[in-house]
């Protein structure tokens, strides 16, 4: 075993006597300390792990109430923006378009709203069911005709699984024409139309 150095080998020989002194109790109080233990008692571990861990606030049974609290407020708030004013669409009038041969099962109509004060345009919500599916690339077209010839075009949307709406503007006086027509755009010919609706008086 190795011996331990002397304390005059490790504070050297140019102290003063009471320097030397004091640096010799503090020696001595730490040798007169035991070493550490090899290993933890296994008392002291089996102690330790019988110590109750801390209870969890929020646990897997009160998180999923939660949030399905959350998205359940969320929906709820989203409707009740819609209703109360949320949505600045004002229907006046709404024209329900009839399907045509090319798409017997297809339907749709065309809300009318007032005109937007900053730009003088009237407001229309289109909603369809029905049509097809169109590859990418592809869309239909929403126009207005007069004697039966096209007259203007009012907007171009796609359409997915089930109803689809769509909100557009169009700066034309709706007098001045005498149906809506719904086709599928082709910049190389005339598609025939698949849905149409008389404007009337409106």
């Amino acid at each position: 075993m190795r011996r331990p150095p002397d304390f005059r080998d490790l504070v050297g020989d140019d102290l003063t006597p009471e320097e030397l002194e004091r640096l010799r109790r503090a020696d001595a109080a730490l040798r007169s300390v035991p070493p550490p233990p090899a290993e933890v008692p296994a008392r002291l571990t089996q102690s330790v792990a019988a110590l109750p861990l801390e209870t969890r606030a929020w646990s897997r049974r009160r998180v999923l109430p939660a949030l399905a609290l959350a998205a359940a407020l969320a929906a709820l708030f989203f409707a009740l923006g819609r209703w109360t004013g949320g949505d600045d669409f004002e229907e006046r009038a709404t024209l329900d378009m009839q399907p045509t041969r090319a798409a017997p099962e297809a339907s749709g109509s065309i809300q009318i709203g007032e005109r937007d004060d900053a730009s003088g345009n009237l407001k229309l919500r289109l909603t369809v069911d029905g049509l097809p599916e169109l590859p990418p690339g592809d869309y239909y077209i929403l126009w207005v005709a007069k004697d039966g010839e096209f007259a203007g075009t009012c907007g171009t949307f796609a359409v997915g699984e089930g109803e689809t709406t769509v909100d557009m503007s169009v700066s034309y006086r709706l007098r001045d024409f005498d149906a809506w027509n719904i086709s599928k755009w082709d910049p190389d010919g005339e598609p025939p139309e698949l849905l149409r609706a008389r404007i009337g008086s409106t």
